[in-house]
């Protein structure tokens, strides 16, 4: 359903594991607006969490981001589409062109968590019908309704659901109910990471109750859990393969296997809802190459670690590049005896 991260003047950003968070949950295209100079800059039709991320370095070098008022957006469809003109954040204006527009400055700037029952014209969001047909001629009437209490109930009335003002002086009006962490306000709790305790796994939408918590017999560090991007390797080209560090035999039984973004290894264990690193796997594509994370193809996962993974695994690099000598048949060319590691 989206999530909108709201920082004030003054707050420090979201730091990276919290954008990433934010954008694996909320995958349709993200967006940033902030206040500079008397106006609202808006940037948005980010389709990958890369492309945003050199986004963000590219204007820190120019403005001091937690100095200044920052509203982010990260999308889940509902209409119009996926694409980037229909990521948020918007100005407040009758014009669709304006609304599709990718960069801009505007007097005031708009970005909603939710769902608004109403019919949008075709090709566009219910947000951006919206504010075409209800917030611009209200803005019209009142350019400084934001801060009128009363219309703001209107709309919250009306939409049922949250948003988020900028103004080009810096402040930011909200609709709805968000909760506040270290001084940003966020719209849902899609930014958290999940907990994790010995028996109990909790997060944002749900739970699962006594979890084994015993790989074999080796005991897990019960306090190292986290969530990270990692990509199933039945999404990497034809061809690719896994060998055992030290091993040249070769195979290509993908089921339970996951990368990293630096290429490392690991297993899903479907007992315990974890992933665990794997430090004596390789991964590789059909050239013998280390096998490539796709950032679309990603999605965040919950990680466990032993006390050996915690030791062996933190410095483990990618996979290196077969040697032309220990190059053989790959899976390929012969059928391979794989089995699950």
């Amino acid at each position: 359903m989206c999530i909108i991260a709201a920082k004030p003047a003054g707050v420090k950003m979201p730091d990276d594991e919290t954008i990433a968070r934010m954008w694996y949950r909320n995958r349709d295209g993200a967006g940033i607006m902030y206040a500079k100079d008397g106006k609202v800059r808006i940037d948005k039709g980010f389709m990958s969490l890369d492309d945003l991320k050199a986004h963000l370095a590219k204007v820190s070098k120019t403005v001091n981001l937690d100095d200044t008022a920052v509203v982010m957006h990260f999308r889940i469809t509902t209409h119009g589409g996926t694409c980037p003109e229909n990521c948020h954040p918007f100005p407040i204006t009758r014009s669709i062109k304006l609304l599709k527009t990718l960069h801009q400055a505007a007097p005031i700037g708009i970005a909603h968590n939710g769902i608004i029952p109403n019919h949008p014209r075709k090709g566009i969001s219910d947000t951006m019908e919206y504010i075409a047909s209800q917030l611009a001629p209200l803005y019209d009437m009142n350019r400084r309704f934001v801060r009128d209490k009363y219309a703001m109930e209107l709309i919250e009335n009306a939409i049922d659901s949250k948003m988020a003002f900028l103004t080009g002086s810096g402040e930011i009006y909200l609709v709805g109910d968000f909760i506040e962490d270290n001084g940003i306000k966020y719209s849902n709790t899609s930014y958290k990471p999940y907990e994790y305790t010995s028996k109990f796994f909790a997060g944002p939408y749900g739970s699962w109750d006594d979890i084994p918590f015993d790989r074999g017999e080796k005991e897990l560090f019960t306090d190292s859990y986290e969530e990270i991007p990692l990509m199933w390797c039945g999404y990497l080209p034809d061809g690719s393969y896994f060998r055992l560090e030290g091993d040249p035999d070769m195979f290509d039984d993908f089921d339970d296997l996951m990368i990293d973004e630096k290429g490392r290894a690991y297993t899903y264990e479907w007992d315990d809802q974890l992933a665990y690193p794997c430090p004596d796997i390789l991964v590789y594509d059909m050239n013998g190459n280390p096998a490539k994370f796709d950032e679309e193809q990603a999605d965040l996962e919950p990680v466990g670690y032993t006390y050996d993974d915690i030791d062996d695994f933190e410095d483990v690099p990618m996979a290196p590049p077969m040697e032309e000598k220990s190059k053989g048949k790959t899976p390929a060319d012969k059928k391979s005896k794989a089995k699950k590691l």
